[in-house]
């Protein structure tokens, strides 16, 4: 008995020291969507978290099923830095939450939920919304936890669980088109759905016919293999990112990808014991330096050599055309070494 204890012990020891990867940089907005089963599942799950959360480098985690408070709280103490937490109520029910690390960016307006009217098509949990900036730019994040299961079969009928997430997301894509129309707006969470399947059956058509304002960030995860889907058990992909067309600039096809955390452990087995059943995704959206020519978070000398080479190679682009005039020439020289000399 003994030695069992202390076999578990050193495997507890060896997992909280395991060093997970850094997702986020100080240049981008790094935001993930992550489903914590039932959280707490373990009495291990923060410990996992705290150590998690603290090596990424990410600024805003939107959470689905955090289901104790007083634990929250307890993972919100744990972290690392300035981290604050919201939670949509006070109770045993799976909330949807927020971890926004206040490093990098400012809140300016504190989570609130929309559509409380619509509650039965959200699974009475209707959207979490928050506000913030960073870069000098605001952003409307929105969270999600869409009812879950059904036959994939959408049928207009009340109770059917594809009609209601059909009918969230038409309510959901008519506010943001009425109150948030012209802002940097990014919907995340449990979708509880495929946005690869066929039209007949796809709840999220509203948003994918309108391409020229919305794209889910994670199409060509939903579209590729497995191995990377959100929801192995299944296995399904279901936790997904959208976003406006204000940022589409600010995304590249890399930009967005499933977090396997479970490759840092020692396997599937243990992230599902222990932490959740969905795996977290990520976004990281870039917003270039005026003048970072190079794009290395410095405006220095080696944008100067950059920029006059380009001028000397007749080449463009739009990053080193800093008057906006459609070429680069002199005059942009002479604005980059302002802006460093300011």
């Amino acid at each position: 008995m003994r030695i069992r204890n202390f076999l578990f012990i050193i495997l507890c020891v060896y997992s909280f020291s395991q060093t997970y990867p850094e997702i986020g940089s100080e240049q981008s907005l790094d935001i993930i969507t992550w489903n914590i089963e039932h959280f707490p599942k373990s009495n291990q799950t923060v410990n996992y978290l705290t150590d998690i959360i603290n090596d990424i480098n990410v600024d805003v985690i939107a959470l689905q099923e955090i289901e104790n408070q007083n634990t929250f709280d307890n993972l919100i103490n744990n972290l690392s830095g300035s981290w604050f937490g919201y939670r949509a109520d006070d109770g045993n029910w799976g909330e949807l939450s927020y971890l926004i690390n206040t490093n990098f960016i400012e809140i300016t307006h504190f989570p609130y939920t929309i559509l409380d009217e619509y509650e039965h098509y959200f699974a009475y949990r209707t959207p979490y919304v928050m506000k913030f900036i960073f870069s000098d730019e605001e952003f409307v994040l929105i969270n999600v936890h869409f009812k879950c299961c059904g036959d994939e079969i959408l049928e207009e009928d009340y109770w059917d669980e594809e009609y209601r997430r059909f009918i969230a997301n038409q309510y959901l894509k008519n506010y943001i088109d009425s109150y948030f129309s012209d802002e940097n707006v990014i919907v995340l969470g449990d979708f509880n759905d495929n946005i690869a399947e066929s039209n007949i059956n796809n709840v999220f058509l509203d948003f994918l016919n309108d391409y020229q304002n919305y794209f889910f960030s994670d199409m060509h995860i939903a579209e590729g293999p497995s191995t990377n889907w959100s929801f192995p058990n299944w296995p399904s992909h279901l936790d997904h990112i959208l976003i406006t067309n204000e940022l589409f600039d600010n995304y590249h096809p890399n930009s967005s990808f499933t977090f396997r955390i479970d490759d840092y452990l020692s396997g599937w087995g243990e992230y599902d014991n222990y932490i959740s059943d969905h795996r977290p995704v990520v976004i990281n959206l870039n917003f270039p330096i005026e003048g970072d020519i190079n794009d290395d978070g410095n405006i220095n000398v080696l944008d100067i050599t950059l920029l006059i080479n380009m001028i000397l190679a007749n080449t463009y682009s739009d990053i080193s055309d800093l008057n906006n005039d459609g070429g680069l020439n002199i005059l942009d020289v002479v604005l980059l070494v302002s802006i460093i000399l300011s």
